[in-house]
């Protein structure tokens, strides 16, 4: 095992103390002294922040915003990169973060990159000394003022001294769920996250006590709270967020020596009932570099934009993370059009919205052809005809196989083993021998399960979709044509189907 392998904590008999930061630069004994084993802690390919433990433990001070903002750019390094590059956040990013509408994102933006620029981070060295970096060197505004697909964004440089704390990572790290992180409503409960996520192991060491004094310096609040039921306080609120948003709950017990409180120790238990608050906007999870990047964005912020238009009740964001952006865009211009035709014929359609949220989960899709307005029979061909008809048809048939998939998907394996046995009873010898010779997967396989699951009601399918002259009317996939066109294309559409 190569020494970045994540490996076991050693075995405790009893709560490690955790040695103080002592910003003095004297260097304190304890248990924990002197550690040096490898952390490496979460899950492979979630968005995280990888960072060397004197950096997690380090004293920090700081708001939330700044602190929030800190972490989404963090959450691009990776322990393997060779270099710090510059970190583009973009407006629509920050937005969704940050639950921030309207056009007050752009100057929030702004205001945000220059306040970062400010903060500092302390952190303790191997030798005992400690030392101060600013955490950003550098912080660019690029504009754009709100017009749909304007990407206005913060463009960070992460300070180069903070290389040997973030890059090429082998030993004495960690790596900690940023959508945990950013779940926090409180500054001071993320970094006793990020502290005793770190010291525990993700929660593989179970107790640990600290300092009080040095646990404050570690959360910024060294000279602040000095009774301990203040203190207390901020224990509380982190120890419901814990519950609530992240992967670890702890209970903690203080202890005095004399009159005063001056140890604290936390019992960690991992947590399996949990809930980040914060969705991360897909294009942290998934990043594409340059232009391929800015291009997905707009994309996803067009679509944003388009739900907002029409007046979206639901999370805008968890929408397009769901259905696409491409598609968003494509099914509310779509329906759009429906609407105009549909008011043109004196049938309006008074929720728009909810039109649109069923033309999603029901998986319709536009005819991939969008055909010119014809103004007479003559004007369309038969092959046009039989394009516009094949169109329809495809799109009826593909929107049945989603809804049965989604069905299919739901359904338990008991009942899955009820189909197969249904298709093996009652599917034609030659056709089921078919189906065992592609190994019960491919179109034959799923065409023949659509037809199992429908006749025995293990899949009911909505208005539109029971057949095929209910999709086009449901639809008005005819409205634009005129009288004799119409007859052309149903008379292909039954040859077709």
């Amino acid at each position: 095992m190569d020494a970045s392998s994540p490996k076991p904590p050693p075995a405790e008999a009893g709560p490690v103390e955790v040695e103080p930061l002592d910003l003095k630069g004297r260097r304190r004994k304890g248990k924990g002294a002197g550690r040096s084993d490898a952390l490496a802690t979460g899950e492979r390919g979630r968005v995280s922040v990888t960072q060397a433990n004197p950096l997690a433990l380090s004293r920090q001070e700081m708001g939330i915003l700044s602190k929030r903002l800190l972490v989404l750019a963090l959450s691009d390094v990776t322990r393997d990169d060779s270099d710090l590059a510059p970190i583009r956040i973009t407006a629509w990013e920050f937005a969704q973060l940050f639950n921030i509408k309207g056009k007050s994102i752009y100057s929030r933006i702004e205001a945000s990159a220059r306040e970062l620029l400010e903060q500092t981070v302390q952190i303790k060295e191997p030798n005992g000394d400690w030392v101060m970096f600013q955490w950003v060197s550098e912080a660019r505004y690029e504009g754009g003022q709100g017009g749909k697909g304007q990407m206005a964004s913060i463009e960070l440089k992460i300070h180069d001294k903070l290389k040997p704390y973030l890059l090429q990572l082998r030993r004495d790290f960690s790596i900690i769920p940023a959508d945990q992180l950013l779940s926090f409503e409180s500054f001071n409960s993320m970094r006793l996250f990020e502290v005793l996520y770190t010291a525990s192991y993700a929660g593989e060491r179970p107790r640990l006590t600290f300092d009080v004094d040095d646990l404050k310096l570690r959360l910024g609040l060294d000279g602040k709270y000095e009774r301990f039921k203040d203190f207390r306080y901020v224990l509380d609120r982190a120890q419901e967020e814990f519950k609530r948003y992240t992967c670890l709950t702890f209970a903690y017990e203080a202890s005095k020596v004399g009159r005063k409180y001056q140890r604290v120790s936390f019992e960690i238990a991992k947590n399996d009932v949990f809930k980040p608050r914060i969705r991360l906007p897909a294009s942290l999870a998934k990043r594409i570099p340059g232009q391929q990047d800015k291009q997905r964005l707009i994309k996803e912020l067009q679509a944003l934009d388009a739900l907002r238009e029409i007046g979206w009740a639901q999370d805008p964001e968890r929408t397009v993370q769901r259905f696409g952006a491409e598609r968003v865009v494509r099914i509310v211009d779509y329906a759009r059009k429906l609407q105009a035709r549909a008011e043109a014929a004196g049938r309006p359609i008074y929720n728009l919205p909810g039109f649109v949220n069923s033309l999603l989960t029901q998986g319709v899709e536009p005819p991939e052809q969008e055909p010119a307005q014809p103004q007479s029979a003559a004007a369309l061909t038969r092959d046009e005809a039989r394009a516009i008809a094949s169109s329809i048809v495809d799109g009826y048939h593909q929107a049945r196989k989603r809804a049965a998939q989604e069905a299919w998907d739901a359904m338990t394996p008991e009942n899955r083993e009820l189909v197969h046995t249904l298709m093996q009873a009652t599917l034609h010898r030659f056709t089921l021998e078919r189906v065992a010779a592609e190994g019960w997967t491919g179109p034959l396989y799923e065409t023949k399960r659509l037809d199992v699951m429908a006749s025995h009601g293990f899949v009911t399918f909505p208005q539109h979709l029971r057949d095929l002259e209910g999709y086009v009317a449901t639809l008005d996939l005819l409205a634009e044509y005129p009288p004799d066109a119409r007859d052309l294309i149903r008379a292909e559409i039954e040859e077709a189907s």
